[in-house]
């Protein structure tokens, strides 16, 4: 078995008002429940499934569009790397484990605010050095259509 740990750092993207919010303004705000994502030991034979979870926390106070979940590379300090074609995330709405080589819509078009549960996968094998990989991901909000 190899040693293969994902620390993710998360960056947000918010559409909405910046600085100071009025309480008559209307305003999305993104956060995670951690800072980081340790997607613990992974194998190359097993089913690549993280036992992480990661919850995203939409505050709004109006109608916002989809969040959507985007992902870098995971790069090792060593060389090796995971591109994102590689790592799928699944939530409510994908309706599985969604390959994240483009950005992907965890929710819909909503009003208020509400929790997105985020799983993920990895497709490693056997040239994935062990050790520790490094990468961002971003969530953004869209304007409702």
């Amino acid at each position: 078995m190899k040693k293969l740990i994902v620390i993710w750092s998360i960056l947000i993207a918010l559409f909405g008002s910046a600085g100071i919010i009025k309480a008559d303004e209307p305003f999305v705000r993104i956060s995670t429940t951690t800072g980081s994502l340790d997607l613990g030991t992974l194998t190359f034979w097993g089913d690549g499934v993280s036992s992480a979870v990661l919850t995203v926390k939409v505050e709004s106070n109006c109608v916002h569009g989809p969040i959507v979940a985007s992902i870098t590379s995971l790069e090792q300090t060593g060389g090796g790397y995971i591109a994102p074609d590689r790592i799928s995330i699944k939530t409510p709405t994908t309706g599985g484990f969604v390959p994240m080589a483009k950005p992907v819509s965890i929710s819909e078009t909503a009003e208020g605010s509400h929790d997105i549960t985020a799983n993920f996968k990895i497709d490693t094998n056997i040239r994935d050095h062990a050790g520790r990989y490094n990468g961002s991901i971003a969530f953004t909000v869209m304007p409702p259509s």
